[in-house]
């Protein structure tokens, strides 16, 4: 292979280098962190600059794609249609469409792509959803959480982005199931391995595991432990400009004060997660916050 990739296909690569990053909601300067400058990518993206193999190497490692992506025809193909397959899955997710997600998954179970190792985890950890939300098969699940975690070539000390959020799946099903001592070691385990991703695509990722751990702490009524958790989280999204989970953050936060009959903090926290609810579109779950607003006002 060449140092410097060819003209002619330099445009293309920067034209998927640009997409992939728009995909992962990343910034020229998340994707050149510790790799190269940010005037390299954008000369990269924009075409006129031929990208140095072993920076498109590092590139392609901090996607998490097979850097055959950029130079094979037939595989990016095959990498647009399973990048495809990716987004519609997470976006039924998103919407909890999960008897669509079944569907998509069971036909997609039968291609070719099944061989490659990626797609394959990708499908497994999805139908592992599915059998969760509608056939409540957590046994089923949680062997199919296991088969795509196996697939991973990761250390135990070292775990990438994908790998820690089948992780923080295992572990909501361990709630499911009532096994709280092993959702937290979970959890925290997760809180750890996060540190030592260099750069997360998914900037709410951490946050997914404080909302998860906090709610956990609460179910086994260790609330002064959730409250702690829960402002963690409340930080992490002022610090990330992001409102994500904040609603149930604020939930978990007012939760834990009434039970420990700090009401005044929870009153003004309960107010709070039914503020960002309604401001977020989780209309649904605001009169239930309203409920134990009036029930603190009643007895206080």
């Amino acid at each position: 292979m060449s140092e410097y990739l060819s003209n002619n296909s330099r445009e293309d690569i920067g034209r998927r280098i640009l997409e992939l990053r728009k995909y992962f909601r990343m910034t020229q300067k998340d994707l050149c962190e510790g790799i190269c400058t940010q005037a390299y990518i954008s000369k990269i993206e924009n075409g006129s600059l031929a990208i140095a193999a072993d920076i498109l190497f590092m590139i392609a490692e901090r996607f998490g794609i097979d850097i055959n992506y950029f130079y094979d025809s037939t595989y990016n193909l095959r990498a647009d249609y399973s990048l495809d397959v990716e987004i519609l899955s997470r976006e039924l997710v998103q919407l909890d469409e999960y008897e669509e997600l079944e569907e998509l998954i069971k036909r997609e179970e039968k291609t070719p792509l099944m061989q490659n190792d990626k797609f394959r985890q990708f499908i497994l950890w999805h139908k592992s959803l599915y059998l969760r939300y509608l056939y409540k098969d957590y046994e089923q699940s949680l062997k199919l959480l296991n088969e795509a975690l196996d697939l991973f070539q990761t250390s135990q000390k070292v775990k990438s982005e994908r790998e820690v959020q089948i992780l923080l799946n295992k572990g909501n099903l361990y709630v499911d199931i009532d096994d709280y001592d092993n959702a937290i070691k979970i959890y925290l385990e997760l809180l750890e391995a996060i540190k030592h991703i260099p750069t997360l695509t998914n900037k709410n990722l951490e946050i997914m595991i404080y909302v998860n751990l906090a709610r956990t702490y609460t179910l086994i009524g260790q609330f002064k432990k959730s409250a702690e958790l829960a402002e963690k989280g409340i930080f992490l999204n002022r610090k990330n400009h992001s409102m994500y989970g904040l609603g149930n953050l604020f939930f978990i936060l007012a939760r834990s004060h009434e039970e420990m009959q700090n009401f005044e903090e929870a009153l003004e926290n309960y107010r709070h997660s039914k503020y960002v609810l309604i401001l977020t579109g989780n209309e649904k779950l605001a009169p239930k916050v309203q409920v134990k607003i009036d029930e603190i006002n009643q007895f206080t």
